[in-house]
Order: structure tokens, then C-alpha cells, then sequence
């Protein structure tokens, strides 16, 4: 959720195991299980509740039987159902906006803005895990320049004319105070890289792939 961002995502799994812990073999790499579930559109709002969240916990359940340790969820705006999720599995969950937020607060960065979608800021996922933690949330005036953004990424659009834009979000994010920016969408990291802005970026999908392999090193360990 999107497919190209579950893409990008192994390949950020793929680059931890070797981070973490030197893997170069094909027996270095846990067993990885991916399965890509279409949902209904929550990009603007979640209208059909109900039958996004028997799909995620449908979803869930599939990858539960298939006997794997953990789950984890590149996408942010589905996190909205994070607790619903929960109560229907018995396995740990690991929340990219949980992770995210765990990173902002162990960098001592206080004041950061975020580029999501409309739903993630409307339900104010971010604001509940960073304000708890005595973090500022600063989010765009033109969110419908971030919504078409991440849109366009999802038909498979990586326009200049979007990371300018987004990039002109920044900075005016910038000047209301934000130390730092959450990319806090996984198709975001697929346009905007660190290299693209002159702030320090906190990439949801990276912070992601780094806690999943630190969370699976801890499984075999234990």
C-alpha cells in the first residue's frame, strides 16, 4: 500500500540486513513473506471504514497463518486502524508512525513538519505520537499540492514540477519553525530524497525497514 512503495520498502530490508549485520549470502536474510493488499482509497478520507478495516485485518490474519513472527505495515495512513488491527492478531505489529515518532523524539528534534496525506493529518496520527513526547507538529498550507504529489507517485508519475513543489512546502514549513520534516507518506521517499531538501528528514518508510530488521535480529536472539 502502494505496491511501488512496498517495492522500495524490501529493498530498504535488503540494505538493513547488510547495515545491521553484513549479509551477503542468500541464507544471511530472514524470510520476508510480502503480500500486497488492495484497499479501498483513503488517500482524501476514510469513507468506507468498515470495509477498509475488514480488509487489513483480513489481510493480517493471511500473514498470521502463513506462521511468520511479526508484522509490519509500510503505510501511514492505514495506521489509523493500527488498534483495531491489534486486537484481531496475537503476534507483535510494529507501527511506522510509532517507529517514526520513537526516532523524531531520540533526536531531540521539537519542532518538525510533515508531508502526508490528507487523511494522516485529518486524523492526527502524527500529532498523538509527537505531542505526547513534547514534539510540535507543523503541517503544510496546501495540502492538496502534497495529495496530488503522493497521487501522482501512485500511477506511477515521479514529476520535477511535484518534489519542486514539495519542496517550496518545505521551506515554508521551514520558516514557521520546523527543525526537521517527516516524510510521513511511503510514496513520498520514491520523489524526495535527503539530498532533495536542506533540513534533516525523517523518512517513515527508512525508519521503517530500520526497526523491522533490529526487531527480527532481537527475535533470533532471543
Amino acid at each position: 500500500m502502494g505496491p511501488e512503495a512496498t517495492a522500495l520498502f524490501y529493498q530498504l530490508l535488503i540494505e538493513q540486513c547488510q547495515k545491521q549485520y553484513g549479509a551477503q549470502l542468500d541464507e544471511d536474510y530472514p524470510e520476508i513473506l510480502i503480500y500486497n493488499l488492495p484497499i479501498p482509497n483513503i488517500l482524501k478520507g476514510i469513507n468506507e471504514g468498515d470495509r477498509v478495516l475488514n480488509c487489513l485485518v483480513g489481510g493480517a490474519k493471511r500473514l498470521e497463518s502463513a506462521d511468520v513472527d511479526f508484522l509490519v505495515m509500510p503505510c501511514n495512513t492505514a495506521t489509523y486502524f493500527y488498534e483495531e488491527i491489534v486486537k484481531e492478531i496475537f503476534i507483535p505489529f510494529l507501527s511506522i508512525v510509532a517507529e517514526t515518532a520513537k526516532r523524531i523524539k531520540s533526536q531531540g528534534c521539537k519542532r518538525v513538519g510533515l508531508l502526508a496525506t490528507e487523511t494522516t493529518v485529518q486524523t492526527g496520527l502524527y500529532f498523538t505520537e509527537l505531542e505526547k513526547n513534547g514534539v510540535k507538529l507543523i503541517t503544510p498550507k496546501n495540502q492538496a499540492v502534497v495529495d496530488q504529489a503522493i497521487l501522482n507517485v501512485l500511477a506511477g508519475k515521479k514529476l520535477a514540477q511535484d518534489k519542486k513543489a514539495l519542496g517550496r512546502i518545505v521551506q515554508e514549513m521551514e520558516k514557521r519553525g520546523a527543525k526537521g520534516i517527516v516524510l510521513g507518506c511511503t510514496e513520498l521517499p520514491i520523489l524526495v530524497k535527503q539530498e532533495d531538501l536542506n533540513i534533516r528528514v525523517f523518512n517513515s518508510l527508512e525508519i521503517l525497514a530500520e526497526a523491522t530488521i533490529n526487531y527480527s535480529m532481537q527475535k533470533v536472539i532471543v
